[in-house]
């Protein structure tokens, strides 16, 4: 299989809120066949030799977080030599958890379902688990808006940000996007073509966010 191949037979499958204003724009993809540096994310992948054959990273970007312009969250999956899945872990808030030990539940065999946090996009294995962060709700609604533009140090340089910005994206957000979180998921369907290497995804980004910002006459 090609390395796209690949991508396409493990990308997990992703369950949104049923209120949710935001879906996937685009997913990127980097296949470790060693240990490496994850080129997005703030960690070494560690592959063991004797057991693991390859992991994929998936980066999922969205436009828009419920509390700021740009959101990438990650997803990693690791197969053993006979191609079957043997661990999924997921980003959240920053750091990141295993999603598959939990239940060890596989879609079509090879497809991992996890749950999309409503409006913040973190990753678990359940949707009842995102009622343990406090704030769920009102992130969504009385607290939209609130980080404006973010601007990673992936695209130093690349995306403008300023106090003006950042107030102009906060109303856009809130006044446009607030919403009530049901914890109601549904199965959401994505085209292949949404699927990019990592290179790819790298340059669409900036050009996707500078868009955005000229459509709201920044």
């Amino acid at each position: 299989m090609t390395d796209r191949e690949i991508a396409l037979k493990y990308a997990p499958h992703l369950y949104f809120d049923k209120n949710e204003p935001f879906t996937i724009d685009q997913i990127g993809y980097s296949l470790f066949r060693s240990s490496g540096k994850s080129p997005s994310f703030n960690r070494d992948i560690r592959i063991d030799d004797k057991t693991t054959d390859f992991v994929v990273e998936y980066q999922l970007y969205y436009d828009y977080d419920i509390q700021h312009m740009y959101d990438l969250e990650h997803f990693w999956v690791y197969v053993d030599y006979d191609g079957k899945v043997m661990n999924g872990e997921a980003s959240a808030h920053g750091s990141y958890l295993n999603c598959y030990q939990y239940k060890k539940i596989l879609e079509e065999d090879t497809h991992i379902p996890v749950y999309v946090q409503p409006g913040k996009h973190a990753l678990l294995p359940e949707g009842d688990l995102f009622r343990l962060f406090s704030d769920y709700k009102e992130v969504c609604n009385i607290l939209a808006g609130v980080d404006g533009l973010l601007a990673a140090d992936l695209f130093k340089g690349m995306i403008r940000k300023d106090s003006y910005i950042d107030y102009k994206v906060c109303s856009y957000i809130r006044e446009h996007y607030s919403f009530e979180p049901s914890l109601s998921f549904y199965p959401a369907n994505y085209e292949e073509d949404l699927i990019v290497t990592w290179e790819e995804l790298y340059r669409l980004i900036p050009e996707r966010v500078n868009k955005l910002l000229k459509n709201l006459g920044l």
